[in-house]
């Protein structure tokens, strides 16, 4: 009986470290801060993504018009002052060509800069009816003229490896290599793509293995990868069914933020990854919206911005915020275990 207990008892801290009820219990110290933002005239704004451009921030968002049509979907940009926060009107970027009948189902855009030019990279179903094989990821340049925002050359990338009408295609990674987008299409291998353009097809370059073990469900893609100290940087996300605090004890959907580096050159192998999730603190603790697709608890990082000691990561919370965490950068960095290989 003793040695029953005394073996029940050294488990218990390895046991229990991811079954708490509360997910804030274990906060990363290098979350310095969380901050929410308020989109003029969209207030259920969420899934933000941010881009220095023109020495200002740009923020992207994604907004549902019609709860009654939560299929229907809008992206818009506004800028951000140096503190954050909103200035001017948000603009809502059209996404279909002067008369189309298919209304808007654009969903999570990344903004990221190849070249000197800036893209949006997003899902989209631009079909009649709604089907997984109808949305796939579209590239497009945005332009502006007199202050005003649009997109331009939009492409919808319809062949490319493993492409199925059963999969529902988002959340590429789009990064810059030597003045190409090149777009990740998963984390586990680390396939990454190069979409030729004006084809809408994709050409696979290479597939490296990324053994790591990560219990909080398959790794999917979250911002665009950018060069910090000599590596390419990006935030994933995932989701696992589990029962918390924060779900009031059933079983639901809880998203997951994490980090990973991965080479500057060719094969572009991850290097370097988070081993438990980033929680900052109201990551999780805040209100509870009437789902419009399910019960779940999200966090879903979909860009960010650095400086040299500071990063500050756009995500959406429970599907209906915009916030803004910013993270000590060598913390996080700090943080990262090496791939084994």
């Amino acid at each position: 009986m003793i040695k029953r207990l005394l073996i029940a008892l050294f488990f218990i801290p390895f046991i229990s470290v991811w079954s708490w009820d509360d997910l804030e219990e274990r906060l990363s110290s290098f979350v310095l801060e969380t901050k929410k933002l308020e989109i003029p005239g969209f207030p259920e704004s969420w899934n933000p993504s941010i881009i220095r451009w023109e020495n200002r921030y740009l923020l992207s968002f994604r907004v549902i018009p019609n709860p009654k049509t939560p299929f229907n979907s809008l992206l818009g940009v506004i800028w951000l002052d140096q503190e954050f926060q909103p200035v001017g009107e948000p603009q809502i970027l059209n996404t279909r060509e002067e008369g189309d009948p298919i209304p808007s189902r654009a969903e999570d855009g990344r903004l990221v800069i190849i070249g000197d030019q800036l893209y949006f990279i997003y899902s989209d179903n631009s079909e009649s009816k709604i089907s997984k094989g109808g949305f796939r990821v579209y590239v497009a340049q945005i332009g502006s003229e007199e202050g005003q925002f649009f997109l331009k050359n939009i492409e919808i990338l319809r062949e490319f490896e493993g492409e199925s009408r059963a999969i529902r295609e988002k959340n590429w990674t789009p990064f810059d290599y030597q003045g190409n987008l090149l777009l990740a299409y998963s984390q586990s291998p680390h396939l990454i793509f190069y979409p030729i353009p004006g084809l809408g097809v994709c050409q696979t370059l290479f597939s490296t293995e990324t053994p790591h073990h990560w219990d909080w469900g398959g790794l999917r893609g979250g911002t665009p990868g950018m060069e910090v100290e000599g590596v390419y940087l990006a935030f994933f996300h995932s989701c696992k069914k589990m029962a918390t605090l924060h779900s009031e004890g059933k079983e639901m959907l809880h998203y997951f933020m994490g980090a990973y580096t991965y080479s500057l050159d060719p094969p572009f192998p991850i290097t370097r990854i988070s081993p438990e999730p980033i929680i900052g603190k109201n990551f999780y603790h805040g209100p509870v919206y009437k789902p419009y697709w399910g019960s779940l608890r999200v966090v879903f990082p979909c860009g960010y911005v650095y400086d040299d000691f500071s990063l500050w990561v756009a995500y959406g919370r429970q599907d209906r915020e915009v916030w803004i965490a910013k993270l000590d950068k060598k913390g996080l960095l700090d943080s990262l275990i090496e791939i084994e290989r």
